[in-house]
């Protein structure tokens, strides 16, 4: 037998097989296995993520679609038409960042919604804040009024005529509360910018001193001397008069507090420290923080050990900035008409305390000579007493 030529040979067996691979694939156990498409692994790590997986609590129904769409691309992959895989991966991938987007827009509005209810609620609680201020500003006024009421009702009864000690007696306190009230106005001054209030109380007190001091007053000719009933009524209302004035001057200096949105709670702890650093013994009033210092001056002029302690002073008054300065100079007894002997110590006073570092400005000076006696001057052991110079840092300034 002849032996087919190697070129024919080769033509044949190239032929037969395809026909014997089908042949081979269709018995059984033979089957392959599909190949990887590259496609499909993009859709299991996009389903991995952390988005798909807000995006299946938020968005379940974009999600589904999305998982849908996986379902068809692995079955056609199964199924051996990977081209048909291919296109259903690319919908699953698309699928997968629409249920993303949709997650994340679901949060926003979701976040939104819960910025609107906390705008909705701060506002609702401003306008409640902002209601029961204007009722309780309301319920403050009238209990302003109220107490305007009560004042008026528990002032003294008008001062009726007495003996002619009793009289000198009340002569004498009138002054000292004169003194009092242009302190308490003075420290106003030191609260606030004047005021139409502050200015009348001044003015009542210009005419109070120029009743209770005559001397100073120029002399009217023209006028008669009042017959003495008239003189002695006359001396009996001046203490009520100047106990008018400084209630005056106190509501005025509360007033002044009140409008510059200032307390006194910052006093008392002033207090407490100047208690603790040893040496000073301040007191309160009404104005603030009280430090008295005696034996100060020689002459006009300070002693060293009180310029020491005022330069000390004036540091206090640097530290504490929200306190004013009022120095009131006091007599042991009254200075002549022409004396300048208590000008020259106030001014004394308020250079070494701006020495220290008290503002200049916010440093104010009184001359109360003897009308307010820290004892009774007619004791002649204790009069000196009564010869100091106040340091008060006031409160709420």
């Amino acid at each position: 037998m002849r032996s087919l030529p190697a070129f024919a040979f080769a033509t044949l067996l190239a032929g037969m097989l395809p026909v014997a691979l089908v042949a081979l694939a269709s018995l059984p156990g033979c089957a392959t296995a599909p190949m990887r498409v590259a496609s499909l692994d993009e859709v299991e790590r996009a389903r991995a993520t952390d988005a798909a997986k807000d995006a299946a609590a938020r968005a379940p129904e974009a999600y589904a679609r999305a998982e849908q769409e996986r379902a068809f691309a692995r079955a056609a992959h199964a199924a051996g038409d990977d081209v048909a895989a291919n296109l259903h991966a690319e919908r699953a991938m698309a699928a997968y960042g629409h249920a993303a987007a949709v997650a994340r827009l679901s949060r926003a509005v979701a976040d939104l919604a819960d910025a609107q209810k906390s705008l909705d609620d701060a506002t609702a609680q401003e306008q409640t804040l902002a209601a029961s201020r204007a009722k309780l500003e309301l319920e403050a006024q009238e209990l302003e009024r109220r107490a305007e009421v009560a004042r008026d009702r528990l002032l003294p009864a008008a001062s009726g005529q007495a003996a002619a000690d009793r009289e000198a007696a009340r002569l004498a306190a009138a002054r000292s509360l004169a003194v009092e009230a242009r302190l308490l106005c003075g420290a106003a001054r030191l609260v606030g910018s004047a005021t139409t209030a502050l200015t009348d109380a001044e003015g009542e007190l210009d005419k109070l001193d120029a009743r209770l001091n005559p001397s100073r007053s120029p002399a009217s000719p023209a006028s008669p001397a009042p017959p003495s009933a008239a003189k002695a009524a006359a001396r009996s209302e001046i203490i009520d008069d100047a106990g008018l004035a400084r209630a005056h001057c106190l509501d005025v200096l509360t007033r002044s507090r009140r409008a510059a949105g200032r307390d006194q709670g910052d006093a008392d702890a002033l207090l407490s420290e100047l208690s603790a650093s040893g040496g000073w013994d301040p007191t309160r009033d009404e104005r603030g923080v009280v430090v008295t210092l005696r034996s100060a001056f020689q002459g006009a002029k300070l002693t060293p050990d009180a310029e020491t302690k005022l330069e000390s002073l004036g540091r206090v008054a640097a530290a504490h900035p929200g306190f004013g300065v009022q120095v009131v100079v006091h007599d042991a007894q009254a200075p002549a008409a022409k004396d300048e002997t208590d000008a020259q110590r106030a001014d004394a006073t308020i250079k070494a305390l701006v020495t220290g570092g008290a503002v200049a400005a916010r440093v104010r000076a009184e001359l109360a000579g003897a009308r307010a006696p820290a004892v009774d001057p007619s004791d002649a052991r204790l009069r000196t007493r009564n010869e100091r110079v106040d340091v008060v840092f006031i409160a709420g300034s």
